[in-house]
């Protein structure tokens, strides 16, 4: 190929990072798993490449360039690097079967497999217990002594569905106590030094979490609970109860059918509905890097975890994917920057048609 008729553009899957108090900015190219330190020139440079040119189009376009020889040093040494990449010169006819991963979706599957990083922990860990100081009341829920006897592992496995109609009778306070405590409750709270002879501040509950870190809350928005004022309640794992954040308003209804309604096309809103919101600090301070990924992989098991309890208990429930990025939901108002919204559940009583 004609040197003169190489053409490049810049790879399409690049993250630029800019840090405060530094005038160079950080390319980080995921496919090769590679940082690199550049100059603002060379960041211009890179917003000349958004299409295929050639080096003489670029020398034209780009009013750093140090010539037409050492550009196409310069560029040559970019496409090794993995920042570039050439094309032919006429467009090609075929069209690409990869999946259109973006580039921050493969940067963050890159972190995912990096594992605990050496650097991560620092300072004290964060509590593995949640305060909600503005509280106005504390509900007592029932355990599951009294809640029907269990079905078996495969029965359960079985007979769950995603259900997207309810009863319109309430969720009784003590079928919902039953589902949280088989489900969500702290089983055993481990406070200690780890292998790495740091204090650790740990639980364990019925759905697994990395590093037993367990950073999701668990928000409820009753709407229709018998011995329940409608509004939004904290779940505290710990003490097995709920904590009153808010009563119901037309804020928090549409918060309801904007993470549950609309995303699950339900044809009216659920009796009661699970917000899960990531206490994020808990994750990071262990896993920095790949702490995302892991409260992702947090949230399917305990979304898993909590539908399984629902079909066991005979309850009705359907998970929905739709978040809220900042979060707007009004009981955490605030507080927005400590959470990440990472999943939401319906809940009721089966509907039954008539006969």
């Amino acid at each position: 190929m004609n040197d003169s008729a190489t053409r490049y553009e810049r790879n399409p899957h690049l993250l630029l990072e800019w840090e405060p108090g530094r005038d160079d900015a950080t390319v980080f190219n995921p496919d090769a798993r590679r940082r690199f330190r550049v100059k603002p020139a060379l960041v211009n440079l890179l917003g000349q490449l958004d299409q295929p040119r050639t080096v003489t189009d670029i020398g034209l376009r780009w009013t750093e360039s140090p010539g037409t020889d050492r550009l196409a040093g310069l560029l040559s040494q970019l496409t090794d690097a993995g920042i570039v990449r050439t094309s032919p010169p006429c467009p090609s006819a075929v069209t690409e079967t990869a999946p259109a991963w973006t580039p921050c979706e493969l940067a963050v599957h890159w972190q995912a497999g990096r594992g605990p990083q050496a650097d991560a922990r620092f300072g004290e860990p964060p509590p593995s217990r949640l305060n909600h100081p503005e509280a106005t009341a504390t509900i007592a829920l029932p355990d599951d002594q009294h809640a029907p006897s269990s079905r078996s592992l495969a029965e359960t496995l079985t007979y769950r569905r995603s259900t997207r109609r309810y009863a319109p009778q309430p969720v009784p306070l003590r079928q919902l106590g039953a589902f949280l405590h088989r489900s969500a409750r702290v089983q055993r709270h481990l406070s200690g030094r780890d292998e790495l002879g740091t204090l650790g501040d740990m639980t364990q509950r019925p759905a697994p979490s990395g590093g037993a870190r367990h950073s999701l809350e668990i928000y409820l928005v009753a709407r229709n609970v018998a011995e329940l004022a409608a509004g939004a309640y904290h779940y505290d794992p710990f003490d097995h109860a709920l904590h009153q954040l808010a009563p119901w308003t037309a804020e928090l209804e549409q918060t309801l059918r904007h993470t549950t309604v609309q995303p699950a096309q339900l044809k009216a809103p659920p009796p009661a509905s699970l917000y899960l919101a990531s206490y994020a600090a808990r994750t990071t301070w262990k896993y920095k890097g790949m702490a995302l990924s892991l409260i992702y992989r947090d949230t399917g098991c305990l979304l898993q975890t909590l539908a399984l309890a629902a079909t066991d208990l005979g309850l009705a429930s359907c998970i929905t994917a739709r978040l809220e990025s900042p979060i707007t939901a009004p009981f955490l108002r605030g507080r927005d920057r400590e959470f990440i919204h990472t999943g939401n559940l319906a809940l009721g009583i089966p509907y039954q048609a008539p006969t």
